[in-house]
């Protein structure tokens, strides 16, 4: 009789179960740890001694995850049946399980506050990566050499059984703190210590901070009404504050706290933050352990959260704090909720590498990465991490830069190969789909199962000489633009200026006078919205296409009429909302299929989601299960174009 806990993990990836069976190895217990696509299993004999004690331990070597649902136990006579996936050995871009956080508190700990502190199944790793395979020689700690500690931990402790990034405060990387009077050292538990007290402190006196993490640099400060701008996120500290201050359905919660440390744009709550965001920001918790421990020290001196920026080497500041090693720099994951419905929206942490399970033997490079075979499997990841030997064809995204010398190339679309993502990400390769793809520009296409062909492409956009393509639209076309430019002639003279090459939700964004000129910033401004229902926007077809000068003379009569920003950009995605339902019924009517896939970084939009759902939700609507819904996940669906 076998006791059996079954974990929902719905990922190929093994970080969860290799801390489940590092921590089998440590507790000394005779246990099988399986992993599916979908679960994984910790077996056990029912009579084992001292399970209770197992399992309560278990509780809490365990960290939160995206992956992660429910979990569930029960007795069986026999082990699962299933099928196990094939898991290869590649660096992890997570934040730290908690066995490695306690480490990192505990003074009697060699890692006592140190910040590159990690092991086999936690932390930041692939930033130190030079090349695979993933071993001590290609990585940026090669010439530094573990300790007699270190040593005995790669044969002895489970965590770090054989890690290529072991190291310790007597064996590893120093930081520096510098102003522009004095420099600071840190490789000993003390400094550590104190160059984290001395940067929470000089942040709470209202100091810039040009912090080095383990994922590039971030400019830190206190917020402060004169430092923020559209590219300030919130970095929340204190784990126990974050209901106070933002306002968050269960799943966000979850997510934010959760190993993979995604970014996240939540509603805001309490008074002191909507003084600086009044309704709502893109938020994570300390990701990386240096974060974390500043985070720590910020928490006690009262310091709920600070604000951060993406910065480079050069951005100014009044302390810069460093490390001495060229680490690369992976994108934050942007994460999606919608109750129970998630989905990633851009970036790389935490999402590649990515093993593929396919038989296919295909070279595809596309986004600056690869789908290159590594021992059964396909591993995505950056082009200049491997080393390459010249396919017999390269499947290559267009405007991709080919890697090698063979002309033998096959170039496909962008947002085909999304599509394609979408769909191999729900196993639905074999069925007929209608797919929707939606970005700067919004594409209606159908798979049949073989390959996907076009139904409706958009009309180009160009953005040059905007006013004089709406004049010429229909009869009192003219008169709208006499009168924008009456009562908004600053505005009128930005958009007679315009480049040819400013995309189309940028051009609403300056229209409508948005701080965030970008698809983000409308987003943001339609989650302002308090009311029941919208204003209809034009959506007019130009042979069947979509109008993009329609639709912006639509705005511009509402921005005359002193509409809110706010209501007008809730319009925008229920007005696009109703226009793709429209045309997806009218595809329904000619073709015999359930399934809607939905690819481009559009759809993650609140009113525009929940519009779709409103009008098509009787049908299957595939999202992205572990890739992003922007063409990043296109890699993907080069394997199958």
């Amino acid at each position: 009789m076998y006791f059996i806990f079954e974990i929902e993990f719905n990922s190929n990836k093994s970080y969860i179960k290799n801390l489940i069976v590092a921590y089998v190895k440590k507790s000394g217990v005779s246990a099988q740890v399986m992993q599916s696509n979908s679960a994984i299993y910790l077996v056990l004999e029912k009579e084992q001694e001292k399970l209770e004690e197992f399992l309560l331990g278990l509780e809490q070597i365990l960290p939160a995850s995206l992956y992660m649902k429910g979990s569930k136990h029960y007795f069986s006579d026999t082990l699962p049946d299933i099928q196990e996936i094939e898991a290869i050995y590649t660096p992890l871009n997570i934040a730290l399980c908690p066995n490695c956080q306690k480490e990192m508190f505990d003074i009697s700990s060699n890692r006592y506050y140190y910040p590159f502190t990690s092991c086999n199944s936690c932390g930041t790793q692939h930033p130190f990566l030079d090349k695979y395979p993933f071993i001590r020689e290609n990585t940026l700690l090669n010439f530094f050499k573990p300790c007699k500690n270190c040593q005995e931990e790669l044969k002895s402790n489970p965590f770090r059984e054989n890690y290529p990034l072991i190291s310790c405060i007597e064996c590893g990387v120093a930081l520096r703190m510098l102003d522009k009077k004095s420099e600071r050292f840190a490789n000993s538990k003390g400094e550590f210590r104190k160059l984290f007290e001395v940067s929470a402190k000089a942040l709470s006196k209202g100091k810039t901070i040009l912090f080095k993490t383990l994922n590039g640099y971030r400019l830190l400060y206190k917020a402060n009404s004169d430092l923020i701008n559209p590219n300030t996120k919130l970095l929340m500290c204190n784990a126990n504050a974050i209901n106070t201050h933002l306002m968050l359905i269960p799943q966000e919660f979850n997510a934010i706290l959760s190993i993979e440390r995604p970014l996240l744009r939540v509603a805001t709550k309490s008074q002191e933050i909507k003084e600086f965001f009044p309704f709502n920001t893109f938020v994570k918790y300390a990701d990386d352990a240096m974060s974390i421990l500043l985070a720590k020290e910020l928490v006690n001196l009262g310091i709920d959260y600070i604000c951060y920026e993406d910065a480079t080497s050069s951005t100014e500041a009044d302390f810069l704090v460093d490390y001495n090693l060229p680490t690369t720099k992976q994108e934050d994951c942007q994460l999606f909720i919608n109750q129970d419905l998630h989905f990633f929206v851009s970036g790389e942490r935490s999402i590649f590498p990515l093993v593929v399970e396919n038989p296919n033997k295909r070279v595809v490079v596309a986004n600056k990465k690869i789908v290159n075979r590594v021992d059964s499997v396909n591993l995505v990841d950056n082009i200049e991490l491997f080393d390459l030997q010249e396919p017999k064809v390269l499947y290559l995204q267009k405007g991709d830069k080919n890697p090698f010398n063979t002309n033998r190339v096959y170039e496909f679309s962008d947002v085909k190969a999304t599509i394609l993502s979408v769909i191999a990400q729900n196993s639905l390769l074999n069925e007929k789909v209608v797919a929707i793809h939606f970005d700067n520009r919004l594409h209606f296409s159908y798979y049949n199962g073989k390959s996907v062909a076009d139904l409706i492409t958009p009309s180009s956009f160009n953005s040059q000489n905007i006013l004089g393509k709406i004049r010429l639209l229909r009869e009192g076309s003219d008169r709208l633009v006499e009168n924008f430019k009456i009562m908004f002639p600053k505005l009128y003279n930005r958009l007679m200026k315009l480049d040819k090459d400013i995309d189309f939700f940028s051009v609403v964004a300056i229209i409508l006078e948005l701080k965030d000129e970008s698809f983000n910033g409308i987003s943001s401004e339609s989650l302002h919205f308090m009311g029941k229902g919208g204003i209809q926007i034009d959506c007019k077809l130009n042979e069947s296409k979509f109008d993009y000068y329609a639709f912006l003379a639509s705005i511009l009569s509402y921005k005359i009429a002193g509409v809110e920003a706010n209501l007008i950009c809730y319009s925008i995605y229920e007005s696009f909302g109703d226009y793709i339902a429209e045309i997806v019924q009218q595809i329904f009517t000619k073709v015999k299929t359930n399934h809607i896939a939905l690819s481009g970084i559009a759809f993650a939009n609140q009113p525009l989601l929940a519009r779709i759902d409103k009008n098509l939700g009787r049908y299957n609507i595939l999202l992205p299960k572990e890739l992003p819904i922007n063409i990043d996940g296109s890699i993907l669906g080069g394997l199958y174009v």
